[in-house]
């Protein structure tokens, strides 16, 4: 992608090379240094650490493997297409194996839920030699809006597996709630429905409900833009991180540690980028300090769901051809 380029067009060409794309979209995330309150090359946690995020990553790739074969023989030309993709499907057994293969617990289970549908989409226009950023977004919403209800049990079943901290607890649909597969069956509701339902408290899920408006409207672009001044992929990487922070409060570090923290997040991300991110020596010091202040609470206050979206917005900008 030249330093130039206002537009943005998919350089992928086959499958192998889209399945790099979402390796490499994961491993750069993790490896991502200092993402402040994350585990990363330089912080572990108690019970999980880096090599489990590593060890989930590898395990998920055959997934994403079979998973974009079989897409692929699709035609997409009809709208039943779409309605057979099995988004749900996907993240059931790349839950599975996340959890076989490592003894950290959850590790990706968002990035597994970020990935799948830009996944499909992007494999929708390498299949139909569409390869404009419009037409990704345009399949996006069509991967998310023809998904079934099938696809939301598949999900609950995933999260299930997963076991993933801090998701507290809600009214109706509750995934702890024995009946709750029942009511999901009853009321005959679909994926995208069920992320509406829960976009006020959960990041991912307000990404599904508005066509993943923050990767793709918000951090892709600034992310391309840090990449291009810099040529540095940690440094876009990291400083994307703070931008999709300073804009929006971490949904995990809230349900775990309350809206006061995010806020507090929040608001040293936005102090980091406005002393030049950590490009600059004065940012990168606030940045060490600010993710050693935080790993003191031992992940109580770790922006995990930001650093999810990060993976889908690194996942955009190696299918629109940024090379390091």
């Amino acid at each position: 992608m030249s330093r130039e380029d206002t537009n943005f067009y998919i350089s992928v060409k086959s499958i192998d090379d889209l399945l790099r794309c979402l390796c490499l979209a994961s491993l750069l995330e993790l490896v991502g240094w200092p993402k402040p309150g994350n585990i990363h090359r330089r912080k572990d946690f108690e019970k999980t650490r880096f090599e489990h995020f590593i060890a989930g990553i590898a395990a998920i790739q055959p997934n994403f493997k079979v998973f974009c074969e079989y897409n692929f023989q699709k035609s997409f030309n009809n709208e039943d297409d779409y309605k057979t993709i099995e988004l749900g499907h996907f993240f059931k057994k790349a839950a599975e194996e996340m959890i076989r293969w490592q003894g950290g617990g959850n590790v990706i289970l968002g990035h597994i839920l970020i990935l799948a549908p830009l996944a499909a989409a992007a494999l929708i226009c390498i299949r139909k030699n569409q390869n404009n950023i419009k037409d990704l977004k345009y399949h996006l919403n069509k991967v998310i809006g023809n998904a079934s209800v099938d696809d939301t049990l598949n999900l609950y079943q995933a999260i299930r597996i997963a076991n993933p901290g801090g998701l507290g607890k809600i009214k109706k649909y509750d995934i702890n709630d024995e009946d709750s597969f029942n009511q999901l069956i009853k009321d005959k509701i679909k994926l995208k429905k069920v992320f509406e339902l829960s976009k006020e408290y959960d990041l991912i899920s307000l990404e599904y409900s508005s066509g993943f408006n923050i990767i793709l409207n918000e951090g892709f672009p600034f992310f391309v833009k840090n990449f291009n001044q810099f040529n540095d992929i940690n440094i876009a990487t990291v400083n994307t991180y703070l931008k999709i922070l300073s804009l929006h409060q971490d949904t995990l570090v809230i349900r775990k540690s309350g809206l006061d923290s995010a806020l507090y997040i929040s608001k040293m991300a936005s102090n980091i980028l406005e002393n030049g991110g950590i490009a600059s020596d004065k940012g990168l010091r606030l940045a060490i300090e600010l993710d050693n202040e935080l790993q003191k609470k031992k992940g109580e206050l770790n922006p995990g769901t930001t650093a999810d979206l990060v993976s889908g917005v690194i996942f955009c900008g190696l299918l629109f051809d940024i090379r390091f």
